[in-house]
């Protein structure tokens, strides 16, 4: 199983909400309306569908290799 690590550039989000669309259980909208994830890191692959979803690009996953 993967794990991966969720980075989000705030100065791109715009709130379209997206990627709160493809993985609601990982990422939410906060009170200004950009988008945050629920946790840093996952091995929810829903996660890579929401990064590919946002139409900003804000949305960065990473695979987080084993040590």
């Amino acid at each position: 199983m993967s794990t991966y690590h969720i980075t989000i550039d705030q100065s791109l989000c715009s709130g379209f909400g997206a990627c709160v669309d493809a993985a609601p259980d990982l990422f939410r909208l906060d009170t200004g309306g950009t988008a945050t994830a629920v946790e840093l890191t996952t091995s929810d692959t829903a996660a890579l569908d929401a990064a590919a979803a946002c139409p900003m690009g804000a949305i960065c996953v990473t695979k987080v290799l084993a040590s």
